[in-house]
């Protein structure tokens, strides 16, 4: 099966599903990765950060199984100000070559705007007919939110949390000290509170957008 997941920082992937990106790899899916964002302008002052987090994605990304990469470069942090059409235009292109069956993206209600453009964007570009996407959910990423996340699928990740923790650990400046929601710990924590509501040891908490069914 084809999967393309959506994200609009070099992280979000890791951060959201990196366990279930690794749990698809092993079951031999194709998983193709769009980066929407350059992900690094509002942060750092130096431009070599955009290749330089490019990088880590790759190397992260592939850590994980993802096998296949694209990188649109609207600047970071400034979703909101880029015409939607610019944004739904390429992410069709993507679904359009790669023909993904499932499609994960970024949580709507964060309160990072980017999140919710690019969560936005893909209702669009996978809308029915015009796609071959069956399946939309949307993942969860740690940080403060608008409203709570309130997942209705939960991925047992028992076996692969060790892959996503290894993962987040190579984007070395993104990792933060405790109780930050992007540490170690707190990214643990939340697997486990996951888990927890879902009868599971560790699990990674999704909320499906729309899944269509025609057997």
């Amino acid at each position: 099966m084809k999967i393309l997941v959506i994200a609009a920082h070099p992280d979000d992937e890791v951060l959201g599903m990196g366990a279930t990106i690794k749990k698809l790899a092993k079951k031999n899916h194709i998983i193709h990765l769009c980066v929407v964002s350059e992900g690094a302008s509002a942060q750092y002052q130096d431009v070599k950060m955009i290749k330089v987090r490019k990088d880590v994605c790759v190397k992260a990304g592939k850590f994980l199984g993802i096998s296949q990469f694209t990188f649109l470069k609207f600047p970071d942090a400034k979703l909101d100000m880029v015409p939607q059409l610019e944004i739904n235009v390429e992410l069709e292109k993507i679904i359009g070559k790669f023909k993904p069956e499932v499609v994960y993206t970024t949580p709507f209600h964060d309160l990072m705007k980017d999140h919710q453009k690019v969560h936005e964007c893909t209702l669009v570009a996978t809308r029915p007919i015009s796609s071959t996407v069956k399946q939309v959910l949307s993942y969860e990423i740690p940080g403060i939110t608008k409203i709570p996340f309130n997942p209705n699928i939960y991925e047992k990740i028992d076996k692969e949390f060790g892959y996503k923790k290894k993962a987040f650990q190579i984007y070395k400046s993104e990792v933060m000290k405790f109780p930050h929601p992007r540490s170690i710990e707190s990214i643990e924590n939340l697997a486990i509170y996951r888990g927890i509501q879902s009868g599971l040891r560790k699990a990674e908490a999704f909320q499906l957008i729309r899944h269509v069914l025609d057997r």
